[in-house]
């Protein structure tokens, strides 16, 4: 396995950004799939391959994992901000593909995130389906406008949602799970694998079990896992576990 701390520079963020990856192919191994990895919000590139034993798992299954960075972006194309949204969906791949022996097979690629990155994930196999064969949300933003509309979110955290959704926080459709699962349907062709996990005590379990209820009534194939558990690394680590049998294990 190898570890990569990439520092390049990208056309669409301006500036410098961090890209972490870990890959089999130092052992002259071809990955046989990717997995494009998405923190959450507070984290950066580097989270996941410090608090978790993804390594082990991108080992295991041959898989390259790409790690990006968004900051707080909330994966979008920022209101007064960055393109973070078109960064991680176009431009990153690209990068990603150049350096590295990616094996770009639509049926291969898979997109997960945690939280935020959650939100990220099934924002990116909804809004790209024939990219990415799978997508995995753990404690993931499911409903967008509830979080934007949340009475209990910080004063600081209001203002970084307006940065990225504009002074009103109004959702656009390409920026809501639900009419973007809905468009997908309605325009028939390919549709991602989904699964969701979610702790008993997260915060956010009472909008992952609504996304999942609605998930269940549609073509799409869909998993919903929740346990006990909160909005922390103890879950995510538990459930990398759970989210790697869902890319590896289930029907692709």
């Amino acid at each position: 396995m190898a570890h990569l701390a990439i520092e390049t520079g990208s056309p669409t963020l301006r500036m410098t950004t961090s890209i972490h990856v870990v890959s089999p192919v130092d052992a002259g191994i071809p990955a046989s799939s990717t997995l494009y990895l998405l923190h959450g919000a507070g984290d950066n590139a580097s989270t996941w391959h410090r608090l978790t034993t993804v390594e082990l798992y991108a080992a295991k299954y041959g898989c390259t994992v790409i790690m990006p960075e968004v900051n707080r972006s909330y994966y979008t194309d920022m209101e007064y901000g960055l393109d973070y949204f078109q960064y991680v969906t176009r431009e990153l791949p690209e990068i990603c593909g150049r350096m590295l022996r990616l094996n770009d097979d639509p049926g291969r690629t898979f997109v997960a995130g945690l939280s935020m990155g959650g939100y990220g994930a099934l924002k990116c196999a909804l809004t790209y389906p024939d990219h990415y064969a799978k997508a995995v949300s753990l404690s993931g933003v499911t409903d967008i406008r509830k979080r934007l509309r949340d009475p209990g979110m910080e004063p600081g955290m209001v203002k970084e949602m307006q940065a990225a959704f504009g002074p009103e926080l109004a959702v656009k459709p390409d920026q809501d799970l639900y009419a973007l699962a809905r468009r997908r349907i309605e325009e028939g062709g390919k549709l991602p694998s989904v699964l969701c996990c979610c702790g008993t005590e997260d915060p956010f379990i009472g909008m992952n079990r609504e996304f999942a209820d609605t998930m269940q009534q549609t073509p799409f194939e869909f998993k919903y896992v929740e346990g006990p558990g909160t909005h922390d690394w103890l879950f995510w680590e538990k459930h990398l576990k759970t989210a790697f049998d869902f890319l590896f294990h289930e029907k692709n």
